[in-house]
């Protein structure tokens, strides 16, 4: 082998080597992170949310006719809102509710196990009413729903609670506490309780206010600003306002899910016209969401390629000055009987050395790089497995530019060779 020719002729010219051992080093640095990356973002891109998706429909009612400002008048519309989408043909269900899947964020409150001195557990909480789970899609593994005469109580005592309490009342007392059935996600009751078993515990928050779990659903995923993906809690409520409008979930037969969308807006304002509707499916909402996450693989995807491809072509040139360099090197060696492929070894020998000597500096670089995004990012470690894969493509990546080059040197007959210096 040429180990000695090749170490004495990288030595000789240490700039040109170094230049190239840098520019593999950067490249495995850059691209094995962007790679970590945009698995991570596929990754989180594909995560089911639990419910049906693809079938959810989002409708917003904002009202303009002052007789929306009354709250009773209100709840009545409300009901026949819920009515005319339900006798829509096609629709499986639909549910007033304030969740709104992948929103990117949300309502959210600290709770813990009543009388616990553990810390406080951040958690998603929404209001829903009876036809939400089922609208949703999602399983009830324990306990049971709210019930529609439940929705309408704890409607009626929240609001009374809260229009005549604030945190502090009017004599600068703390107002009342009270307690409220909710139904919780399986991992947040797995959070809350080791043993997993949640169905009739009390839970508290802050404020002192206690929530009693009655039902638990299998699964709830729904992106939020903190890492509270799969915790939530949901209590019957009535969801909307003047300000704000009403929000409902309908959820279509997939076979009939583009007549159903078409038809929302029409049955609700024969309903009442005094107010506008926004109508969405959840999958453009998704789309939308996941849209920064989709434009960071695109670009990623681009840095890896135009890194690869600038340092193919280093290495490509390095290798083709070096033939025409050695011209009479060659000449000499294949006049004393080397044959083609000693000469084309040489030169892919080279190269891998050169390659490994930049990999090297590489990994290091790469964890590095690594380190700094877990600690300024929230990044997730980079796996060996993936460095090692990004040290093969990049060997491979190396010799394959090598290979051309090399192989036109070894092709130069010892003759012209000797004739052309």
């Amino acid at each position: 082998m040429e180990f000695g020719p090749i170490l004495r002729a990288i030595r000789r010219n240490k700039v040109r080597y170094g230049l190239i051992v840098a520019e593999v080093a950067l490249t495995l640095a850059v691209v094995a992170n962007c790679v970590h990356m945009i698995r991570e973002a596929r990754r989180e891109m594909a995560i089911p949310s639990g419910f049906d998706d693809a079938n959810l429909i989002r409708v917003t009612s904002t009202p303009f006719a002052e007789a929306f400002r009354e709250d009773t008048y209100r709840d009545n519309e409300r009901q026949r809102d819920l009515e005319a989408l339900r006798r829509i043909p096609g629709v499986i269900a639909a549910s007033n509710s304030n969740f709104l899947p992948w929103q990117g964020g949300g309502s959210s409150t600290e709770t813990r196990p009543l009388g616990s001195r553990g810390e406080m557990l951040r958690n998603q909480m929404y209001s829903v009413d009876e036809a939400t789970l089922a609208t949703l899609d999602a399983r009830l593994i324990e306990g049971r729903n709210f019930t529609k005469e439940q929705v309408r109580s704890d409607a009626e005592r929240l609001r009374a609670l809260f229009a005549t309490n604030r945190p502090v009342g009017t004599d600068g007392k703390p107002r009342d506490k009270f307690t409220q059935d909710v139904v919780v996600s399986q991992a947040f009751a797995k959070l809350l309780f080791a043993d997993g078993k949640a169905l009739g515990k009390l839970l508290e928050d802050s404020d002192g206010d206690q929530y009693q779990i009655i039902g638990v659903i299998d699964r709830f995923y729904n992106p939020y600003g903190w890492p509270i993906h799969e915790y939530v809690m949901f209590f019957a409520n009535n969801a909307g306002s003047f300000d704000f409008g009403v929000p409902y979930l309908v959820r279509a037969d997939p076979a009939r899910r583009g007549a159903v969308t078409a038809a929302i807006e029409k049955a609700l304002l024969a309903v009442n016209n005094g107010r506008n509707l926004r109508v969405r499916s959840i999958t453009e909402i998704k789309e939308q969401f996941q849209s920064s996450s989709s434009l960071l693989v695109r670009i990623l995807s681009l840095v890896i390629f135009l890194l690869i491809f600038v340092t193919s072509l280093g290495i490509v040139g390095l290798t083709t000055f070096s033939v025409a360099e050695r011209t009479r090197q060659i000449g000499t060696r294949r006049a004393l009987g080397a044959q083609k492929g000693d000469i084309l070894r040489y030169f892919l020998l080279e190269n891998w050395i050169v390659t490994t000597m930049g990999l090297t500096l590489g990994v290091v670089m790469t964890y590095a790089l690594n380190v700094l995004l877990v600690s300024t990012l929230g990044a997730v470690k980079m796996p060996v497995g993936l460095v090692l894969l990004g040290i093969a493509l990049l060997w491979l990546a190396g010799l394959a530019a090598t290979f051309f080059p090399a192989l036109r040197g070894a092709r130069v007959a010892p003759a012209i060779a000797t004739r052309n210096v």
